[in-house]
């Protein structure tokens, strides 16, 4: 394979992903290129020392992948990070070093949705409960008894605060969660993806 096949297969295998992120790619390994060439190899040489440009591309999607959920932990985002964790076991070595850190890391994910769930159900019972003491407030009011439905609208109005705040609390805590499985999802990655190959472009962040 020459330098421009390579560079040509490698813009291709990137794909889908935005325009800065695969120029930047690009320019990385063109600028490898040049710096080999300096030391006499070959393009031929060349090419097989960087290895696939479709395996490079995986590594960059993945790097990606992680990235995004780290910054923005969304259902999307984490439905990618997921993806990455499932083609780890199709690498080379990916089954036998993986797979029990794997089997951990899906019972995190596993955990975290569950809890996920859990206190969005107890936040949605608070506000239902509050709404509920404002009606009861009201028909109270309207039935003569005026300090007791302003007691149960008071009480409703604290309730729904809790559950607000309780709302934000859990969203912060869940963030928080999600970003450690994630770090630890890519540590296992990165760790298996080396003893395939060592080396290769790696993503920033905040790109």
């Amino acid at each position: 394979m020459t330098r421009s096949e390579f560079l040509w297969s490698l813009n291709n295998a990137l794909a889908g992903l935005p325009q800065s992120e695969v120029q930047r790619v690009t320019e990385y390994y063109d600028e490898l290129f040049n710096e080999a060439l300096e030391e006499g190899k070959t393009e031929e040489e060349i090419c097989a020392g960087l290895g696939s440009p479709d395996d490079i591309a995986g590594r960059v999607r993945a790097e990606l992948a992680f990235i995004r959920a780290e910054q923005k932990p969304t259902p999307k985002s984490m439905n990618a990070v997921l993806w990455v964790l499932i083609g780890i076991l199709a690498l080379p070595v990916g089954l036998p070093l993986g797979v029990g850190a794997l089997s951990i890391l899906f019972g995190m994910f596993a955990t975290v949705f569950a809890l996920v769930f859990a206190l969005g159900a107890v936040v949605f019972a608070f506000g239902v409960v509050g709404l509920a003491l404002i009606v009861a407030g009201i028909a109270v009011i309207a039935g003569g008894g005026l300090w007791f439905g302003i007691a149960l609208i008071g009480a409703a109005f604290f309730i729904i605060g809790l559950s607000m705040l309780g709302g934000v609390g859990a969203s912060h805590a869940m963030r928080a969660m999600i970003r450690g499985v994630v770090k630890g999802s890519r540590a296992i990655y990165t760790w298996v993806s080396s003893r395939v190959k060592k080396g290769g472009f790696r993503v920033e962040k905040g790109q």
